[in-house]
């Protein structure tokens, strides 16, 4: 079962529901003030180790130096 984000428009509490596919649209309610919420966009990154240990990022554009984001407002192009 997938888990899905929720984000609190009442107490901007943002939690996660393990649901079957079936249920992924609908609202759910917030653990802390019970107000129906509705599902967030998750977002996550993919990164893999090289041989010396550091970290790059898997697919989609690199990031910057500074963060780890693809679009950033500290990023520039090289």
């Amino acid at each position: 079962m997938p888990v899905y984000e929720y984000f609190c428009p009442r107490c901007k509490v943002k939690f996660e529901l393990l649901r079957p596919l079936s249920r992924a649209a609908e609202k759910a309610l917030c653990k802390v003030c019970n107000t129906e919420s509705e599902r967030a966009l998750s977002v996550f990154a993919c990164v893999s180790k090289n041989s010396a240990g550091e970290s790059t990022p898997v697919g989609g554009a690199p990031s910057c130096g500074g963060c780890t984001s693809t679009g950033c407002a500290t990023c520039r192009p090289s």
